[in-house]
């Protein structure tokens, strides 16, 4: 068994993809938020493309409990209900909730992973019960890297050698080169999450949009046990 990291969506081969377990990391914000609504009680999120195909979507299923989230350059899109920040995303507004999201990274990565034999979302808040997840799966392992705006990104890099160095300790997988530079880097910066991510591109571009908050709260390891679980289109969380 094996595991290799993918930087962006770009280029990822289908074979990287079918029939492999897959995990999909957009620390800031996407898979953190998503992570902390089911925490918070939120049934079932439905990730799209574009704005347009969210509203679309509400329409169409004409469920008076769906709300809309999701941001464009950081920022909360006009008309929906929700931005991004995972500390939007309380138990009094999203407990019992259908939640409909598009983002600017995040969301085409996930759609990307559609067609692995099973496809977690990880981010830095449930890495390890994402990797404990994951090791037992006795098949190859691939990790996507959302990025920002397809390119490279520090903060999941960051959460995918976090993941790496726990399945290595989990189960025996052989890394390939990027598995093995992402543990790497996380070895290197392990003792202070938090800089580094503030330190990344995109932690600058949301402290500047005074988002600062959210950089903290996405950086802190382990805080939830929620295993956000994508398949037919839908996530919910594992159990």
């Amino acid at each position: 068994m094996e595991i290799d990291v993918f930087t962006g969506i770009n280029g990822i081969p289908d074979e990287a993809i079918n029939n492999k377990t897959v995990i999909v990391i957009d620390v800031l914000r996407a898979t953190t938020t998503i992570t902390v609504a089911l925490a918070a009680g939120c049934l079932e999120v439905i990730p799209v493309l574009t704005p347009e195909e969210a509203i679309e979507m509400r329409a169409r299923l004409g469920d008076e409990r769906v709300l809309l989230g999701g941001e464009r350059n950081a920022l909360k899109i006009p008309g929906f209900d929700l931005g991004n920040s995972p500390r939007e995303y309380t138990p009094e507004i999203v407990a019992g909730k259908r939640l409909i999201i598009t983002t600017t990274n995040g969301t085409r990565a996930i759609r990307r992973a559609a067609g692995g034999h099973q496809v977690f979302l990880g981010a830095m808040v449930n890495a390890p019960s994402v990797a404990t997840a994951a090791a037992w799966g006795e098949e190859d392992i691939t990790i996507i890297c959302s990025g920002t705006k397809d390119r490279f990104s520090l903060e999941d890099f960051l959460a995918a050698g976090f993941i790496v160095d726990r399945l290595t300790a989990l189960n025996g997988f052989t890394l390939r080169d990027g598995a093995r530079a992402a543990r790497d880097y996380y070895l290197y910066r392990r003792d202070d999450p938090a800089a580094a991510l503030k330190e990344s591109y995109h932690g600058r571009l949301l402290e500047e949009l005074g988002l600062g908050e959210d950089v903290d709260f996405c950086s802190r390891v382990g805080t939830f046990d929620v295993v956000p679980v994508y398949g037919g289109g839908i996530i919910k969380k594992i159990g």
